[in-house]
């Protein structure tokens, strides 16, 4: 069986259905695919992995949401550091430093689930590891975090955008860490238009795969 291969397609009429080997979003989002790969990062003792140009609501949108697989992801500062998260507001993405309010409840095996409540005062997101566990992210190649990040209600002039995430990793010994929460900017902040994520450690750099896929509409 052979194989079809074309840089341009189009129908009858004119209209393009793959120009340069891409399909256009207004064919994308009445087609049903699901989920398309958007792109990858490769962190290697980066100081961020950054997400831009994230729209779910405006006329040219093509995915109602956004999926983030995070594959073996380390700091470069072991046994200190917790996953940080921060939206980014604009069309140039200005991170914010205020205003998250969220809940996460980091579990570890042999001990009590830590249940994480940030206020509307908080300046990031906090996503995995607290200090007062005494566990961290991982960081050494042995020891990965991984799971996914959902994203809603990017590029939304009306609402704030908001995420939830489930990760996992194992930490010190035979202790294994499961982290899952959601969090958004707080209602009395009136804060709206996310077009952009920020991840980062609390301390040091960041290693690891980053995928972003959209959910077309």
């Amino acid at each position: 069986m052979g194989t079809l291969r074309v840089d341009n397609l189009q129908k009858e009429d004119g209209s393009a259905v793959i120009t340069d080997g891409v399909i256009p979003g207004s064919i994308l989002r009445n087609s049903g695919v699901g989920l398309i790969k958007i792109s990858t990062q490769t962190a290697s003792n980066a100081s961020s992995v950054d997400f831009t140009g994230l729209d779910t609501v405006g006329d040219s949108a093509v995915y109602s949401s956004f999926k983030i697989i995070v594959e073996d992801v380390t700091s470069a500062t072991d046994n200190s550091s917790m996953l940080y998260g921060r939206f980014g507001t604009g069309s140039t993405p200005t991170y914010q430093t205020a205003n998250y309010g969220g809940v996460f409840v980091n579990a570890f095996m042999s001990v009590a689930s830590l249940q994480q409540v940030q206020s509307g005062t908080a300046a990031q997101i906090q996503m995995a590891a607290t200090n007062g566990s005494g566990y961290f992210i991982p960081g050494d190649t042995f020891e990965t975090l991984s799971g996914e990040i959902n994203l809603f209600s990017f590029g939304d002039s009306n609402h704030p955008p908001q995420m939830s995430w489930f990760l996992s990793y194992p930490v010190s010994g035979v202790v294994q860490s499961l982290a899952h929460g959601s969090a958004s900017f707080v209602e009395s902040a009136e804060i709206v238009n996310g077009t952009a994520l920020r991840l980062y450690a609390s301390s040091g750099n960041i290693n690891g795969k980053f995928t972003l896929y959209g959910v077309t509409k």
